[in-house]
């Protein structure tokens, strides 16, 4: 049974990669685009890979042993501005708003930050170390609003044994 939790999100900030539970309350926080009220962010935890040990006499296994697959964080962004799309999904901005022209890059970025997912209830979800991805979603959805999915793996720490962090409460 994977674990999962959903949660009400009241934004989304990225930091640079948090190596530290100090570097909880030090990490400066830039803001990224809204999510979809009716959309969920989820922060999930597949299955472990089990692996049994066991010996011709016996049915039962003689041992037993559990990987873990890890935390992905899924969801979209909406409400991008240019300069947003520069950094989540690479490409290029040139002018000033409102005749600024976004040109999108034929390479994926790869984008490694701590992300917080800030709670409406006041509190957070912290992944101090991620790397994952931004997609471009051309379907013009509701009001006309473009969706950017994005998905974002939780890194093992060097020195820290946290993969995410839940703050009860934050100070933005």
């Amino acid at each position: 049974m994977a674990t999962l939790l959903k949660a009400r999100i009241g934004g989304i900030d990225f930091a640079p990669v948090i190596t530290s539970a100090a570097g909880l309350a030090t990490a400066v926080w830039v803001e990224q685009p809204l999510t979809l009220r009716d959309d969920e962010v989820s922060v999930v935890e597949g299955d472990p890979t089990e692996e049994e040990v066991f010996s011709h006499e016996n049915d039962a296994p003689e041992d037993y042993d559990i990987t873990g697959t890890g935390v992905t964080a899924v969801g979209s962004f909406i409400k991008a501005t240019l300069d947003e799309l520069a950094g989540i999904l690479g490409g290029a901005v040139t002018g000033a708003s409102p005749n600024g022209v976004y040109t999108h890059s034929p390479k994926k970025v790869l984008i490694n930050k701590a992300i917080r997912f800030r709670l409406k209830s006041g509190g957070a979800i912290v992944i101090p170390n991620a790397k994952g991805y931004v997609l471009f979603n051309g379907n013009l959805g509701t009001a006309g609003l473009m969706k950017y999915p994005f998905k974002f793996k939780a890194m093992a720490q060097s020195g820290w044994d946290a993969d995410f962090v839940i703050q009860e409460k934050i100070t933005v």
